[in-house]
C-alpha cells in the first residue's frame, strides 16, 4: 500500500478530474466558511491538519480516477424507496459507513476518503443511525438525517447517503445486509467501516455479539438478506490506540489509521454547550454548524445568523421541501433560512 499511495502522490497533481476538484472547491469552503466564522486562521489547528489530510486524499483520489481504478458513478439502491438499479457487469466495490453523525465532524468524511483510496473503493455509503431511546444525548434523527445529507452532497460523487436506518432499529451490521438485499442482482464486495473498538465477537462492555460475530452470523444465516454468489462482506477497522490481540474469523479484516487530529462527537457537544473551548468546533463543517447552530442543538450558545453573502448563499442551498421532513424539522430549517442578525463567534 505505500508504494501505491507514493506512486499517487507523485502522479495525482496534474489529472485534474472535475469531480475531484468540485468536492475540493467545495470541502475549502467549508473550512474557509468555519474559519471565518470562528474567527481563526487556517493556518491554525485542526484546520492545518484538516487540509493537509483532505489535499493528499483527493489528490489520491484523482490518481484512481485517471487510471480508471474506481468509478464513483455507481447504481446502487441505499434504501428500500430507491428505484431499482439496472446491474452492470463488472463488480462494484462499496463502503458501508455507519455513523450516528451526532454531529458529523471532519474525521468522519476523512476517514471515509481514506478507506476509499486505500481500497479502492467506488463509493462510500454513509447511513446514518436513527432513533435510539438509550442515548439520551442524540438528536432526533430526523434532525441527524436532514443534517447529514447536506453534508454528504459536498462529497458526491464519492459519498451517497442512506435513509435505510430512518425506517428501521436495526443496528449497522445489520442494515449492512439490507442493503445488499437491495441490490440482488448485482456483484458487490462490500466493505464495513467502523472503530476497533468493535474488533471483537463478543463486546468487552456489554457481553454481546460484536461486529465480526454479527457479520459471521448473518453470513452464515439462510435467508434472503446475502446472497454469497453476488455479495462479499469485508470489515474495515479504524485504528483507536494501540491493539495487542488478533481475532480469528473467517471475515476478510483490515486496519486503516485515524486522524492525525483528535476529533469526536462528544468533542464538539461539548464546545457547543460552553464545557470546551469554542476553538474545537472547527471540527465540525460550516453546513453542519449552521443547521445544529439553527436548531438549538447540544445546548448551543451562539444561536449564530447568517451575516455575509457567501453564508446567504449557504442557506439558499440548505433550504428543504417539506415533503422531505417533518414539520418540526422543515419549521427549524425555516429558522436557519431566515436568520438575519449577525455575528461572529469569538
Amino acid at each position: 500500500m505505500h508504494a501505491v499511495s507514493s506512486a499517487i502522490d507523485m502522479e495525482a497533481g496534474s489529472c485534474g478530474n472535475p469531480a475531484v476538484e468540485a468536492v475540493r472547491t467545495r470541502a475549502y469552503q467549508e473550512l474557509q466558511d468555519m474559519a471565518q466564522m470562528l474567527n481563526m486562521p487556517l493556518t491554525s489547528y485542526p484546520f492545518t491538519e484538516i487540509l493537509s489530510s483532505l489535499a493528499q486524499l483527493l489528490d489520491q483520489t484523482e490518481y484512481l480516477l485517471h487510471r480508471g481504478m474506481l468509478d464513483p458513478h455507481v447504481a446502487v439502491r441505499t434504501a428500500p424507496h430507491d428505484p431499482v438499479k439496472p446491474a452492470v457487469s463488472r463488480t462494484l466495490r462499496v463502503g458501508i459507513y455507519p455513523v450516528a453523525a451526532n454531529p458529523f465532524h471532519w474525521a468522519h468524511l476523512l476517514i471515509g476518503l481514506s478507506a476509499l483510496v486505500r481500497f479502492r473503493l467506488d463509493n462510500i455509503i454513509y447511513i446514518i443511525s436513527g432513533s435510539d431511546p438509550r442515548k439520551p444525548a442524540l438528536a432526533a434523527a430526523e434532525i441527524r438525517h436532514l443534517i447529514g445529507e447536506e453534508v454528504i452532497k459536498n462529497f458526491a460523487p464519492f459519498f451517497s447517503y442512506s435513509s435505510i436506518a430512518l425506517e428501521n432499529d436495526c443496528d449497522g451490521e445489520m442494515n449492512l445486509f439490507k442493503i445488499a438485499s437491495l441490490n440482488p442482482d448485482q456483484s458487490i464486495d462490500l466493505f464495513y467501516i467502523v472503530g476497533a473498538d468493535h474488533y471483537h465477537r463478543i463486546n468487552p462492555g456489554t457481553g454481546e455479539a460484536d461486529t465480526l460475530q454479527k457479520l459471521e452470523n448473518k453470513i452464515a444465516a439462510d435467508n434472503h438478506f446475502f446472497n454469497p454468489a453476488q455479495h462479499s462482506i469485508s470489515a474495515i477497522f479504524i485504528e483507536r490506540g494501540s491493539r495487542d490481540y488478533t481475532v480469528e474469523t473467517d471475515i476478510p479484516v483490515a486496519f486503516i489509521p485515524g486522524m492525525p487530529f483528535a476529533a469526536s462527537s462528544t468533542m464538539i457537544r461539548e464546545a457547543f454547550n460552553g464545557s470546551r473551548p469554542v476553538q474545537t468546533l472547527a471540527l465540525i463543517p460550516c453546513t453542519a454548524f449552521h443547521y445544529a447552530d439553527a436548531f438549538g442543538l447540544y445546548g448551543s450558545e451562539f444561536k449564530l445568523n447568517l451575516q455575509n453573502h457567501t453564508a446567504s448563499q449557504r442557506s439558499k442551498r440548505l433550504r428543504l421541501g417539506a415533503a422531505h421532513c417533518t414539520a418540526e424539522v422543515f419549521m427549524a430549517a425555516q429558522i436557519l433560512n431566515n436568520a438575519r442578525a449577525p455575528r461572529v463567534v469569538t
